[in-house]
């Protein structure tokens, strides 16, 4: 009985955004000064569609929410996601090539610049430092989930950039009712961890 009542109090708690917040791995603190000279969006990956591709939900969220970043501190975009697990021969075959089509769409006067090549947030990092060294920029405005903020910060800053946070928050706004939203979170947290504790031992 009592087994019984735990785990029922703890599928509740699963269920309620501001239970499930707590379980967030921790932020990196602020580091760098000076305002950022892009703004970065990472790609969620895409799913199949009949003979092609679309963006996923939490991709589209993360586009955005960069998009709206760039149009109100008048940045251009770097869009950066490849093609699952392969390199595309063309780079408008990546999500990055998708994102882009989408940011026009959604303002048409926005400056963007494609990465194509990453396949991993790490690479994510690397590819996007390696373009905008060329640029002469080393200061990003980072857009990504809050849950995966933490992995993609320390991967930017890895690169000797200066990356600051706009973290798209996917938990429902009402904190204390039960929502399908917090519990489908769950497991994209411990898979978080699990990949924090990974990059931790392969990069950081």
């Amino acid at each position: 009985m009592l087994i019984t009542a735990v785990v029922g109090v703890a599928l509740v708690g699963a269920t309620l955004p501001v239970v499930v917040r707590q379980f967030y791995p921790p932020a990196p603190a602020p580091a760098g000064q000076g305002e950022p000279g892009v703004v970065v969006v990472l790609g969620a990956g895409r799913h199949r569609q009949g003979d092609g591709y679309r963006l996923t939900a939490t991709g589209l969220r993360r586009l955005h929410r960069g998009v709206e970043e760039a149009r109100r501190r008048n940045l251009p975009l770097l869009l950066s996601g490849g093609a699952e697990d392969r390199v595309p021969r063309d780079p408008d075959d990546s999500e990055a090539g998708m994102m882009a089509v989408e940011a026009r769409r959604l303002w048409s006067g926005a400056r963007i610049e494609i990465e194509p090549a990453s396949r991993s947030t790490w690479e994510n990092a690397v590819n996007s430092a390696a373009q905008l060294r060329r640029r002469g920029i080393d200061s990003v405005l980072l857009v990504t989930d809050r849950v995966h903020q933490p992995r993609a910060l320390l991967s930017f800053r890895r690169q000797g950039l200066t990356a600051r946070p706009a973290a798209v928050d996917t938990l429902p706004e009402a904190a204390w009712v039960p929502s399908a939203g917090a519990l489908a979170e769950v497991p994209v947290i411990w898979r978080e961890w699990a990949a924090l504790i990974w990059y931790r031992l392969r990069y950081f």
